[in-house]
This record gives structure tokens, sequence and C-alpha cells, in this order.
């Protein structure tokens, strides 16, 4: 999808993984509405695989309301007020729990390693 002179993009919605993001991006290029994914936290050099992590769907603003009925996505005011309903605490996404591990056993495995260096 080509930024052309006087036309802003909005993003659509946000999906929870690529695959799903990619179904949608397809559906709508089908109806002829240019649309883009883009990955909301880092990209394939950054955590080696975009798969799980959240896409958002950008579209040209004039195609919102079209590109909505499509693929029958609320306004966002109507999710968010939806989201806040079924969950009103809800809390954001914390470090996942194989991340946070890495962290540690990366950490512990530096102390070891300048521990031996300052005995020997």
């Amino acid at each position: 999808m080509s930024h052309e002179l006087g036309r802003k993009q909005i993003s659509l919605t946000v999906f929870e993984n690529e695959p799903t993001a990619r179904m949608a991006e397809q559906r709508l290029q089908q109806e002829g509405i240019p649309c883009v994914v883009r990955s909301l936290r880092g990209g394939p050099g950054l955590w080696g695989s975009t798969y799980n992590i959240p896409h958002d769907l950008l579209v040209n603003e004039e195609d919102e309301m079209r590109a909505r009925d499509i693929l029958d996505v609320p306004p966002q005011e109507i999710e968010e007020r939806e989201r806040a309903a079924r969950d009103p605490s809800e809390k954001p996404q914390s470090m996942p729990f194989w991340m946070l591990t890495l962290v540690i056993v990366t950490v512990l495995a530096i102390a070891v390693v300048v521990g031996s260096r300052a005995t020997t």
C-alpha cells in the first residue's frame, strides 16, 4: 500500500497473531481495499519470528468503514467499551515467562563467568 499525498493510514484493528492478520489483509485486498499488516512488538530480526505477536492492520482512512463492514469489525470506541466491560481490571501484558527465564539464565551465566575469572 503506497502512502499517497493526502491519504492518511489508520489502524483498523489489532490481531493477536500474524496468520489472522494476514487472512484479514487478503480478504480486504480481494475487495480492492489496499492495506498493510505491521508487527507491533519487533520484527523477525528482533525475536526471530513474528508469528505469535500482535499485528496491526492499517487501511486508508477513506476505506475504514467499508473495511470494517467486510471484516465485521466494530468501530474502535465500541471495541474498547466491550473490552472494558469484559475485564475492567485488564492489566498491560507482562514479559512472557520464557523471556523472563532466558534473562535469568543469561544473568546467572554472566555471574558464573565473572566469578570464575575473579578466582583465577
